[in-house]
């Protein structure tokens, strides 16, 4: 098997975005869709601190929830203005927690570490 045969159908992936792109339609909507039942599933039923284990989604989730109400579908909010008010956790949590948002396409990343809801 040669390299050629490598390059045949081939494609340049620079991000995430670009292997999603490929998947079938009807995949790419159940991710989005068990990702937004995973959010918003948390957002409904919060455990309190006697209810025993983590609640699913791990650490990040809390952060997630917290990003998911301070952005908005309309206006790009900075990294910098997320970091400056978050009160529970680290850069790298929130980082993490925007990454893991817009793997499930609840957030997109515009140029200039600018962010936005997607739904």
């Amino acid at each position: 098997m040669g390299a050629e045969s490598i390059k045949q159908g081939a494609k340049l992936v620079q991000e995430w975005n670009d292997v999603i792109a490929e998947l079938p339609p009807e995949v790419r909507r159940r991710l989005i869709e068990d990702g937004r039942n995973r959010i918003l599933g948390e957002q409904l039923t919060l455990p309190d601190a006697a209810a025993g284990p983590q609640m699913p989604g791990g650490p990040w989730a809390e952060i997630g929830r917290w990003i998911l109400g301070r952005l908005k579908v309309d206006a790009a909010t900075h990294i910098d203005v997320l970091l400056d008010t978050l009160e529970n956790g680290s850069p790298s949590e929130l980082i993490a927690a925007l990454f893991e948002l817009e793997m499930l396409g609840l957030v997109k990343q515009l140029p200039g570490k600018n962010f936005v809801k997607v739904w």
